[in-house]
C-alpha cells in the first residue's frame, strides 16, 4: 500500500516546511484552556487519548510533547519512538486509509500542513464527526519545532513534559549557532561558505531560503544558494549551479546503505565541491524531519561546512 522514500520524497513535492499550529473547522480543543487536573488513562478527561500522525516526524513531536503513550495509528516510515513501529500504519505520502482509521478511533489526528493534501485532509474530516479534533503543524524555523512541542503538549494536557523538552530543543539550537562564533579566527568564521542542498537530481531541485534547511544553512555560517527563489522546492539549471560555483553540495538519502551518484558535479574538475571532495550525503531521517533530532543533522551540516571553511 505504501511507497518507499516517503522522507526524500515529501520534500520533493514541496511539503516542507517551520512549525506553527493552524487549526481547522473541527480544531475547537486548542483554543480551550485544559484542564488543571493531571492527565490519566481515563476517557472522562478532556485531553486527546487516542492519536494518529500523518507523517513519520509527528511521532517525535507527539512523544517529545509526553504523549507517545496515546498514539493508536502513525504514517509509514514513522521509527520514533521505537513502540511506534508496532503500530498501525493508516496512511503515507500518497494515501489515507480511511476504513483503518475509522476503526482505530481516533479523538486526535494531526497532520504536517503541506505534507498531507488539502483534499486528504478535507476526505479525513468528512469521515469523522465533531468529536475528532485537528491539529496541523508546518515548521520553517528550528524554534518553531520547540514551540509547537509547547504546543501540543498543552493539547494533550501534558506541558511539563513538553516545556521540558522543547527547551532542552532551545539550549541545542542556541549551542549550534554559538559554535560558529570563534573569536579567535573572527574573520575565518565569518566568511560564508557556498552552499547547494539538492533536493533531487531528476529535474534538479533545491531549497529556499524559507525552509528549516535553509535556517539550519545559516546558522552554520553557509551561504545557501538560490536562497531567494519565490518557490519553497524551486527547480534550477546545472549550468546555473555551475556558475554559482558550490563549495560544498549536500543531499539527503534513505538509508546509509544508498551511496548518491556525485559524477554529475564531480565531472567538473573546476566547480569548487570538486576541488574540496566536498559532496555530503544526509542521513534523511536526521536532516528531512523537522523534530528534535533534525539536530543531529544540523550539527552534521555545520561540521561539513566548518571544514570547507
Amino acid at each position: 500500500m505504501f511507497s518507499k522514500g516517503f522522507s526524500i520524497g515529501l520534500i520533493a513535492s514541496q511539503v516542507l516546511l517551520g512549525i506553527s499550529v493552524s487549526l481547522g473547522s473541527n480544531d475547537g480543543f486548542a483554543k480551550q484552556e485544559p484542564s488543571p487536573q493531571p492527565y490519566s488513562q481515563s476517557h472522562s478527561q478532556p485531553y486527546p487519548q487516542r492519536i494518529i500522525t500523518l507523517a513519520p516526524h509527528l511521532s517525535e513531536l507527539v512523544d517529545a510533547a509526553g504523549g507517545s503513550e496515546r498514539l493508536v495509528s502513525v504514517s509509514a516510515f514513522s521509527n520514533l519512538p521505537e513502540s511506534v513501529k508496532q503500530l498501525p500504519v493508516t496512511s503515507d505520502a500518497r494515501s489515507i486509509d480511511l476504513e483503518k482509521m475509522k476503526s482505530l478511533r481516533p479523538d486526535l489526528i494531526i497532520y504536517w500542513l503541506g505534507g498531507t493534501s488539502e483534499s486528504q485532509i478535507q476526505s479525513i474530516k468528512k469521515t469523522f464527526n465533531k468529536d475528532v479534533q485537528f491539529l496541523s503543524v508546518q515548521p520553517k524555523k528550528l524554534s518553531d519545532i520547540a514551540t509547537d512541542i509547547e504546543t501540543i503538549g498543552k493539547a494533550l494536557g501534558s506541558e511539563s513534559v513538553a516545556k521540558k523538552n522543547a527547551d532542552a530543543l532551545r539550549l541545542k539550537i542556541t549551542e549550534l549557532s554559538t559554535k560558529q562564533q570563534n573569536p579567535k579566527q573572527k574573520n575565518i568564521s565569518e566568511r560564508k561558505v557556498r552552499v547547494f542542498y539538492q533536493v533531487w537530481a531528476q529535474p534538479l531541485m533545491t531549497l529556499n531560503q524559507d525552509h528549516i534547511i535553509g535556517d539550519i544553512i545559516q546558522r552554520c555560517g553557509g551561504e545557501q544558494l538560490f536562497a531567494n527563489e519565490k518557490v519553497l522546492v524551486p527547480t534550477v539549471s546545472r549550468e546555473a549551479v555551475i556558475k554559482a560555483n558550490p563549495e560544498i553540495i549536500f543531499t539527503a538519502v534513505d538509508s546509509a546503505k544508498i551511496k548518491t551518484d556525485w559524477s554529475m558535479w564531480s565531472s567538473f574538475p573546476q566547480l569548487a565541491a570538486t576541488k574540496n571532495k566536498a559532496f555530503i550525503d544526509l542521513d534523511g531521517d536526521i536532516i528531512s524531519r523537522p523534530s528534535p533530532r533534525i539536530m543531529q543533522g544540523a550539527q552534521k551540516i555545520c561540521t561539513e561546512i566548518n571544514k570547507v571553511r
